[in-house]
């Protein structure tokens, strides 16, 4: 469908951007789809089933929507939109196209492409258009879902702008959609550690499977509210080797090799226990972790993944130096991707509504040699894995190379 799409547009002479062709071999697809976005003048939707329920397109059509494109659905599916989508698209001019790429569909939309281009709206398209031997300084960004995979096209005869590069986010009312803009947050340094925490404030959220997310396994789901009535502090990052070093040093333990700056890992859960004490604090519940994970948003991811997580597709399979991605609205680095984060609950295998979610009684009710939970997903992740919801079932013994930990601390 998409292939169709650029076809007919390129047919008339409007220039076309489309990944698996445009994209120069050894490019990134995130970075090159994120200078696309920023670069052209329109951008039109293939709006299918599967589109509608991708994080990657409503990233990318947040993209659009902050740099102010002009945005076309050419909608082929009839069902209802996740909100978060709706809201990006509820002002725009939708072309319906229930029964498909039909000849008459491309020829409509073909002349809602050109009135865009020439600023005129959309629904004046039964008004007889010039044709032109060529259309030069345009360009429109095509996406479509097939199959799991985003299918775009480049023209290099997109003119009149300078070098593609990334315009800073706007500032919204969703904080996912600019990360780099994380709110104004009180901050302490544990002299203990010298690490630095962040507060976070109580607060009612939503836990479990995201709204609109199709890749939830039931140990995400009964979805259900939960009330964090205490706020508490939270490591900024991960743990670093250099801050376990140093608690090494003073208790006679082998200390870990390697950069400093980077997350420790390969401690059991009860290792992580015991160092979380020593500091003074304790490991986050996993409702506290999710909660702050979140930082305020309902979705999947708290933002775009490349720039927000370490993981497959961007790691060369190895974890990363703490605090080299973008925060979340609450200021907090690699709760996604990077390492896994040990938590203090046992696992379960769904959630069981009547079971505490913060304080002493957490990690209770289970024999001592239950599994616990780990959470964020870590480098060798696919995104799917760095869910904010979703939860990796660990042995409390475990010492695994890819299992860190972030601490939390009631310190007044």
């Amino acid at each position: 469908m998409a292939d169709r799409v650029c076809g007919a547009l390129e047919t008339v002479g409007i220039a076309v951007w489309i990944a698996p062709r445009d994209i120069e071999p050894g490019t990134e697809f995130p970075t090159a789809i994120v200078e696309a976005v920023n670069s052209v003048r329109v951008l039109l939707l293939i709006l299918t089933e599967h589109a509608a329920a991708s994080p990657h397109i409503l990233s990318e059509v947040g993209h659009a929507f902050n740099g102010k494109k002009r945005i076309i659905p050419f909608r082929l599916s009839t069902q209802p939109l996740p909100e978060d989508l709706e809201y990006f698209l509820s002002l725009t001019q939708w072309l319906d196209a229930p029964d498909g790429c039909t000849d008459q569909n491309l020829k409509r939309l073909t002349e809602a492409t050109r009135a865009a281009l020439t600023g005129e709206e959309i629904a004046r398209r039964s008004v007889p258009l010039k044709r032109q031997a060529r259309w030069v300084a345009v360009a429109i960004l095509a996406l479509a879902v097939a199959a799991g995979t985003i299918f775009f096209r480049r023209s290099s005869k997109s003119s009149g702008a300078g070098p593609a590069s990334e315009s800073s986010p706007a500032v919204t009312a969703n904080a996912s959609l600019a990360p780099s803009t994380a709110l104004k947050q009180k901050t302490w340094v544990n002299p203990v550690d010298g690490q630095k925490y962040v507060w976070i404030r109580p607060g009612t959220f939503t836990m479990g499977c995201s709204a609109a997310d199709s890749e939830c396994a039931d140990d995400e789901k009964p979805t259900h509210p939960v009330d964090i009535d205490k706020g508490f502090w939270l490591g900024q990052t991960e743990v670093t080797i250099a801050a376990y070093r140093d608690f090494a040093a003073k208790h006679n333990l082998q200390a870990p090799t390697g950069d400093g700056a980077f997350p420790v890992t390969g401690l059991t859960w009860a290792k992580a226990k015991e160092y979380c004490a020593a500091i003074g604090g304790r490991l986050p519940t996993e409702a506290e972790w999710e909660y702050a994970a979140r930082g305020g948003d309902t979705r999947a991811y708290y933002g775009v993944v490349p720039k927000i997580a370490w993981y497959a597709d961007n790691s060369d399979d190895n974890p990363h130096a703490v605090g080299g991605k973008q925060p979340n609205a609450f200021g907090l680095y690699d709760m996604l991707g990077n390492v896994k984060e040990w938590v203090l609950d046992r696992y379960y295998k769904k959630y069981y509504l009547d079971s505490a979610t913060t304080g002493a009684n957490v990690d209770q009710p289970l024999a001592s040699n239950a599994s616990a939970v780990a959470r964020g997903g870590f480098w060798g992740s696919d995104a799917s894995a760095i869910r904010v919801s979703h939860r990796s079932e660990e042995e409390t013994d475990t010492v695994d190379g890819s299992v860190g930990v972030r601490c939390a601390s009631d310190h007044p």
